[in-house]
């Protein structure tokens, strides 16, 4: 076991977490703890992922490389480690660590943030785990992007017309944000590379929308959600509501009815579940999210916080408990680095306080859905918005030139149908290892 030699003399804000919450938290909290104060962020990645717009990576529309960012570049005050966190040590106030040789290694910390997210929940349905493909990290957006483009590939050298037809079939389970944003970004995927393609067309291509509830986009108002349901039939997509998903299989999905949507491809944009180390700790949670105070103190802890999509944040504008969305995380980040701040500096702290600004959705063939400050924006209009409030958001200068020449080279020249091939050369070692398992 090792202990990392830290001077009694500095104090130790250590962060649990490089989303949204984390990073950002990290990024603030640089700019305003006095002399004698330090953070150190531990993180299972060393980069911070714009989630918000892994389904444009999906899609193609944007590289891959161009919605994460180095978190040590992200908050370059802050000591940043990616080691996966194994345990939190109450008493001792220290996190369990596990570094690369598998020895433990333990931080002390003075104040605690767990900013840790959620993970995707692949037990809600039978057969999702096994057959769905889940959308939550970069590598995820890759191998599905990867994924989609192989169908391609593998319908133009299928010689049965229908086989070739199930190949091209795909379905999304949740007609949420991510949901309708991935239906489109796929749609959009599929129709532009199908004028490569010589032994099928659009006709045969096949995307489907399975939501449980009366209709997609439920945090929208109604009006936005119809919009969006018909433009999304008109591109071709199916979107089937107010069913309820039984199985999910090879084949596609069972519904609760008994009818089959034929799917060789199925994507989950459904489920949360509470990170391991969250539901083996002694913390109390609510639904999977811990439990905090309006200033996102852990409940019960004084020098434990939490917020992002892990913590049950209440929202002092309106009483209610914050949703798992990125601006409440940036936002909360924000006042978390406040209110640490003021302690170290001998005040106290404040209760989390935001007023929503507003949600979009993308969803496919240049349109969007949105309601910024209560106004109803649908269309090219709201399209442009919605790329221009990311682009806003993005971390760095870098990033926001990078993205929108990714989306300027779009709007002239087709999707890059490229399939980032993970083949490597075998290593004599490898080839050595190969040559003795197959003469046995």
């Amino acid at each position: 076991m090792v202990e990392w030699s830290v001077s009694h003399e500095t104090r130790r804000i250590v962060i649990i977490g490089g989303g949204f919450a984390g990073a950002s938290l990290a990024r603030a909290l640089g700019r305003r703890l006095p002399q004698g104060w330090e953070v150190l962020l531990l993180s299972d990645e060393n980069h911070f992922v714009f989630t918000p717009l892994l389904a444009e990576v999906v899609g193609a529309s944007i590289d891959p490389l161009h919605v994460v960012w180095a978190v040590r570049e992200m908050a370059p005050v802050a000591s940043c480690r990616s080691m996966p966190v194994q345990a939190i040590d109450l008493e001792r106030r220290e996190v369990v660590c596990v570094c690369d040789s598998g020895e433990e290694v333990r931080e002390r910390w003075d104040h605690l943030v767990i900013a840790c997210g959620m993970t995707v929940k692949l037990d809600l349905v039978p057969g999702m785990a096994e057959h769905a493909w889940p959308l939550k990290t970069l590598g995820d957006a890759l191998a599905l992007r990867n994924h989609v483009i192989q169908q391609l590939e593998h319908a133009e050298a299928e010689p049965h017309p229908e086989r070739r037809k199930q190949l091209l079939s795909f379905a999304i389970v949740g007609g949420g944000f991510t949901g309708i944003e991935l239906a489109g970004a796929v749609m959009d995927l599929l129709v532009d590379a199908s004028r490569f393609y010589k032994r099928f067309s659009r006709e045969d291509i096949r995307v489907s929308v399975v939501e449980g509830g009366p209709r997609i986009l439920a945090p929208l108002p109604e009006s936005l959600s119809r919009y969006a349901d018909k433009v999304l039939k008109g591109m071709g997509v199916q979107v089937l509501t107010g069913k309820t998903v039984s199985e999910i299989h090879a084949a596609g999905i069972t519904l609760g009815d008994g009818e089959l949507v034929p799917a060789a491809t199925t994507i989950t944009a459904i489920g949360n579940a509470a990170q391991p180390l969250l539901a083996d700790s002694p913390l109390e949670t609510e639904r999977g999210r811990l439990v905090v105070t309006p200033e996102m103190r852990v409940k019960g802890h004084e020098n434990v916080w939490a917020l992002g999509d892990c913590a049950a944040v209440p929202n002092a504008f309106d009483g209610t408990t914050s949703p798992t969305l990125g601006q409440f995380a940036i936002r909360q980040a924000d006042q978390l680095a406040r209110n640490l701040a003021a302690i170290a500096n001998g005040g106290s702290a404040e209760p989390f306080h935001y007023h929503m600004k507003g949600m979009f959705a993308a969803i496919g063939n240049g349109r969007a859905v949105g309601n910024p400050f209560g106004i109803r924006l649908s269309g090219p209009a709201a399209y442009f918005m919605w790329r221009a409030i990311y682009l806003a958001k993005m971390p760095s200068i870098s990033r926001q030139l990078q993205i929108a020449f990714d989306w300027f080279w779009d709007l002239f020249f087709p999707r890059d149908i490229v399939e980032i091939s993970t083949l490597r050369t075998g290593r004599p070692v490898e080839n050595a290892a190969n040559r003795e398992n197959s003469a046995s």
